[in-house]
Protein backbone atom coordinates (compact mmCIF):
# COMPACT_ATOMS: atom_id res chain seq x y z
CA UNK A 1 0.00 0.00 0.00
CA UNK A 2 2.84 2.35 0.88
CA UNK A 3 4.52 1.67 -2.47
CA UNK A 4 1.33 2.58 -4.34
CA UNK A 5 1.06 5.79 -2.38
CA UNK A 6 4.66 6.68 -3.25
CA UNK A 7 3.97 6.25 -6.96
CA UNK A 8 0.97 8.55 -6.95
CA UNK A 9 2.96 11.85 -6.84
CA UNK A 10 5.24 10.61 -9.62
CA UNK A 11 2.26 9.58 -11.72
CA UNK A 12 0.65 13.00 -11.21
CA UNK A 13 3.88 14.78 -12.05
CA UNK A 14 4.25 12.70 -15.21
CA UNK A 15 0.70 13.51 -16.36
CA UNK A 16 1.20 17.22 -15.72
CA UNK A 17 4.45 17.14 -17.71
CA UNK A 18 2.72 15.46 -20.66
CA UNK A 19 -0.10 18.02 -20.57
CA UNK A 20 2.40 20.88 -20.45
CA UNK A 21 4.29 19.52 -23.47
CA UNK A 22 1.09 19.05 -25.48
CA UNK A 23 -0.15 22.56 -24.69
CA UNK A 24 3.25 24.06 -25.50
CA UNK A 25 3.42 22.25 -28.83
CA UNK A 26 -0.10 23.30 -29.67
CA UNK A 27 0.61 26.96 -28.85
CA UNK A 28 3.87 26.97 -30.79
CA UNK A 29 2.15 25.68 -33.91
CA UNK A 30 1.63 28.63 -36.21
CA UNK A 31 -1.34 29.15 -38.48
CA UNK A 32 -0.69 28.62 -42.17
CA UNK A 33 -2.05 30.61 -45.09
CA UNK A 34 -1.77 29.31 -48.64
CA UNK A 35 -1.51 32.18 -51.09
CA UNK A 36 -1.49 32.55 -54.87
CA UNK A 37 0.56 35.60 -55.85
CA UNK A 38 1.16 37.50 -59.09
CA UNK A 39 4.78 36.96 -60.15
CA UNK A 40 5.43 40.69 -60.45
CA UNK A 41 4.76 41.09 -56.70
CA UNK A 42 6.78 38.12 -55.46
CA UNK A 43 9.91 39.99 -54.30
CA UNK A 44 7.91 42.74 -52.61
CA UNK A 45 5.54 40.42 -50.74
CA UNK A 46 8.20 37.91 -49.70
CA UNK A 47 10.24 40.77 -48.28
CA UNK A 48 7.21 42.13 -46.41
CA UNK A 49 6.33 38.85 -44.67
CA UNK A 50 9.76 37.89 -43.32
CA UNK A 51 8.73 38.86 -39.79
CA UNK A 52 5.06 37.93 -40.02
CA UNK A 53 3.69 35.72 -37.22
CA UNK A 54 1.93 33.07 -39.31
CA UNK A 55 3.40 30.80 -41.97
CA UNK A 56 2.53 31.94 -45.50
CA UNK A 57 3.00 29.42 -48.33
CA UNK A 58 3.30 31.28 -51.62
CA UNK A 59 2.71 29.96 -55.13
CA UNK A 60 3.83 32.67 -57.55
CA UNK A 61 3.15 32.77 -61.28
CA UNK A 62 1.42 34.80 -63.98
CA UNK A 63 -2.04 35.91 -62.83
CA UNK A 64 -3.83 34.07 -65.64
CA UNK A 65 -1.89 30.89 -64.78
CA UNK A 66 -3.12 31.19 -61.19
CA UNK A 67 -6.72 31.77 -62.27
CA UNK A 68 -6.57 28.64 -64.44
CA UNK A 69 -5.35 26.60 -61.47
CA UNK A 70 -8.33 27.83 -59.42
CA UNK A 71 -10.76 26.97 -62.22
CA UNK A 72 -9.24 23.47 -62.30
CA UNK A 73 -9.87 23.00 -58.57
CA UNK A 74 -7.08 24.64 -56.54
CA UNK A 75 -8.39 26.48 -53.47
CA UNK A 76 -5.76 28.61 -51.70
CA UNK A 77 -7.08 30.72 -48.84
CA UNK A 78 -5.91 33.98 -50.42
CA UNK A 79 -5.23 35.24 -53.93
CA UNK A 80 -3.44 38.48 -54.85
CA UNK A 81 -3.27 39.01 -58.58
CA UNK A 82 -3.35 41.54 -61.38
CA UNK A 83 -7.00 42.33 -61.87
CA UNK A 84 -7.09 42.87 -65.62
CA UNK A 85 -9.61 41.32 -67.98
CA UNK A 86 -10.40 38.44 -65.60
CA UNK A 87 -14.01 38.29 -66.86
CA UNK A 88 -15.37 37.16 -63.46
CA UNK A 89 -13.28 33.97 -63.72
CA UNK A 90 -13.07 33.32 -59.97
CA UNK A 91 -16.15 35.12 -58.60
CA UNK A 92 -17.95 31.86 -57.82
CA UNK A 93 -15.05 30.64 -55.65
CA UNK A 94 -13.68 33.84 -54.14
CA UNK A 95 -14.81 37.10 -52.60
CA UNK A 96 -13.21 40.33 -53.79
CA UNK A 97 -11.54 41.95 -50.79
CA UNK A 98 -10.18 45.27 -52.01
CA UNK A 99 -7.19 46.53 -53.96
CA UNK A 100 -3.56 46.33 -52.93
CA UNK A 101 -1.56 48.52 -55.32
CA UNK A 102 -1.34 49.99 -58.81
CA UNK A 103 1.11 49.61 -61.65
CA UNK A 104 1.63 50.82 -65.20
CA UNK A 105 3.51 49.62 -68.26
CA UNK A 106 6.66 51.30 -69.56
CA UNK A 107 8.97 50.76 -72.52
CA UNK A 108 12.58 50.12 -71.45
CA UNK A 109 15.69 50.13 -73.63
CA UNK A 110 19.48 50.34 -73.52
CA UNK A 111 19.64 52.80 -76.42
CA UNK A 112 21.88 55.85 -76.05
CA UNK A 113 18.99 58.09 -77.10
CA UNK A 114 15.33 57.97 -76.21
CA UNK A 115 13.28 55.74 -78.49
CA UNK A 116 9.58 55.27 -79.16
CA UNK A 117 7.73 52.02 -79.76
CA UNK A 118 6.95 52.71 -83.40
CA UNK A 119 10.68 53.23 -84.10
CA UNK A 120 11.38 49.76 -82.70
CA UNK A 121 8.68 48.26 -84.90
CA UNK A 122 9.74 50.13 -88.05
CA UNK A 123 13.35 49.04 -87.63
CA UNK A 124 12.31 45.46 -86.87
CA UNK A 125 14.18 45.43 -83.53
CA UNK A 126 13.49 42.52 -81.23
CA UNK A 127 11.26 43.44 -78.27
CA UNK A 128 10.30 41.38 -75.25
CA UNK A 129 6.81 41.02 -73.80
CA UNK A 130 5.14 38.68 -71.31
CA UNK A 131 2.88 35.89 -72.57
CA UNK A 132 -0.63 37.36 -73.07
CA UNK A 133 -2.21 33.96 -72.33
CA UNK A 134 -0.47 33.65 -68.97
CA UNK A 135 0.00 37.16 -67.57
CA UNK A 136 -1.94 40.46 -67.69
CA UNK A 137 1.31 42.25 -68.54
CA UNK A 138 1.37 40.29 -71.80
CA UNK A 139 -2.29 41.05 -72.51
CA UNK A 140 -1.76 44.78 -71.98
CA UNK A 141 1.48 44.71 -74.01
CA UNK A 142 -0.25 43.19 -77.04
CA UNK A 143 -2.94 45.87 -76.79
CA UNK A 144 -0.24 48.55 -76.72
CA UNK A 145 1.47 47.01 -79.76
CA UNK A 146 -1.82 47.01 -81.68
CA UNK A 147 -2.64 50.57 -80.69
CA UNK A 148 0.78 51.63 -81.97
CA UNK A 149 0.20 49.71 -85.20
CA UNK A 150 2.93 47.17 -84.50
CA UNK A 151 1.89 43.95 -86.15
CA UNK A 152 3.51 40.75 -84.88
CA UNK A 153 4.43 39.90 -88.47
CA UNK A 154 6.31 43.16 -88.95
CA UNK A 155 8.89 42.93 -86.15
CA UNK A 156 10.69 40.49 -83.91
CA UNK A 157 8.79 39.53 -80.79
CA UNK A 158 10.28 37.53 -77.91
CA UNK A 159 7.69 36.23 -75.44
CA UNK A 160 8.44 35.21 -71.85
CA UNK A 161 6.04 33.48 -69.47
CA UNK A 162 5.40 36.38 -67.08
CA UNK A 163 6.69 39.69 -65.68
CA UNK A 164 9.39 38.10 -63.52
CA UNK A 165 10.83 35.95 -66.31
CA UNK A 166 10.86 38.97 -68.63
CA UNK A 167 13.15 40.81 -66.21
CA UNK A 168 15.36 37.70 -66.03
CA UNK A 169 15.70 37.74 -69.82
CA UNK A 170 16.83 41.37 -69.70
CA UNK A 171 19.33 40.63 -66.91
CA UNK A 172 20.74 37.72 -68.90
CA UNK A 173 21.45 40.09 -71.79
CA UNK A 174 18.88 38.62 -74.18
CA UNK A 175 16.87 41.81 -74.75
CA UNK A 176 17.53 45.42 -75.67
CA UNK A 177 13.88 46.49 -75.64
CA UNK A 178 10.91 45.35 -73.56
CA UNK A 179 7.51 46.34 -72.21
CA UNK A 180 7.59 45.86 -68.44
CA UNK A 181 5.87 47.01 -65.26
CA UNK A 182 7.15 50.32 -63.94
CA UNK A 183 7.72 48.72 -60.51
CA UNK A 184 10.10 46.18 -62.10
CA UNK A 185 12.49 48.77 -63.55
CA UNK A 186 14.67 48.80 -60.41
CA UNK A 187 15.23 45.03 -60.82
CA UNK A 188 17.23 45.53 -64.03
CA UNK A 189 20.97 45.27 -63.40
CA UNK A 190 22.78 48.61 -63.69
CA UNK A 191 25.48 47.11 -65.89
CA UNK A 192 23.01 46.89 -68.79
CA UNK A 193 22.43 50.67 -68.64
CA UNK A 194 18.71 50.53 -69.29
CA UNK A 195 16.47 53.57 -69.21
CA UNK A 196 12.78 53.99 -69.90
CA UNK A 197 11.20 55.74 -72.84
CA UNK A 198 9.44 59.07 -72.38
CA UNK A 199 6.54 57.57 -74.32
CA UNK A 200 3.61 56.91 -72.01
CA UNK A 201 0.80 54.41 -72.43
CA UNK A 202 -2.69 54.90 -71.06
CA UNK A 203 -2.73 51.49 -69.40
CA UNK A 204 -2.98 51.15 -65.63
CA UNK A 205 -3.20 47.89 -63.74
CA UNK A 206 -4.63 47.13 -60.29
CA UNK A 207 -3.60 44.28 -57.98
CA UNK A 208 -6.55 42.94 -55.97
CA UNK A 209 -7.17 40.57 -53.06
CA UNK A 210 -9.59 37.62 -53.28
CA UNK A 211 -10.55 35.50 -50.25
CA UNK A 212 -11.75 31.88 -50.48
CA UNK A 213 -15.52 31.61 -49.91
CA UNK A 214 -15.22 28.27 -48.07
CA UNK A 215 -13.14 29.47 -45.10
CA UNK A 216 -14.51 29.11 -41.60
CA UNK A 217 -14.72 32.14 -39.28
CA UNK A 218 -11.28 31.68 -37.73
CA UNK A 219 -9.56 30.99 -41.06
CA UNK A 220 -11.12 34.06 -42.62
CA UNK A 221 -10.12 36.14 -39.60
CA UNK A 222 -6.48 35.06 -40.06
CA UNK A 223 -6.54 35.86 -43.78
CA UNK A 224 -8.09 39.30 -43.26
CA UNK A 225 -5.50 40.03 -40.56
CA UNK A 226 -2.79 39.15 -43.09
CA UNK A 227 -4.38 41.34 -45.79
CA UNK A 228 -4.43 44.30 -43.40
CA UNK A 229 -0.79 43.63 -42.56
CA UNK A 230 0.20 43.66 -46.25
CA UNK A 231 -1.73 46.88 -46.83
CA UNK A 232 0.01 48.55 -43.89
CA UNK A 233 3.40 47.47 -45.26
CA UNK A 234 2.49 48.79 -48.72
CA UNK A 235 1.42 52.16 -47.24
CA UNK A 236 4.67 52.31 -45.30
CA UNK A 237 6.69 51.58 -48.45
CA UNK A 238 4.74 54.23 -50.38
CA UNK A 239 5.42 56.81 -47.67
CA UNK A 240 9.15 56.02 -47.72
CA UNK A 241 9.28 56.45 -51.51
CA UNK A 242 7.44 59.78 -51.26
CA UNK A 243 9.94 61.24 -48.78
Amino acid sequence: VKIKKMYKPFKLLFLLSVCFILVSCNNSKKNEINMYLAASLSNQIESSIKNYDDVVNIDSSGSYDLVNKIILGAKPELVLLANYNLKNSIDSFYEFYGDYSYNKIILVHNNLKDIKLNEICINNYEIGIADPKRAPLGMISTEILKENKCSVNDFNLRVSSNAASLINMINLGYLDFALIYESDFSKIKEEYKFSYSTQSFDKDLIYSFYVNNDLDINEKKDVIKFINYLKSQENKLFSEKSE
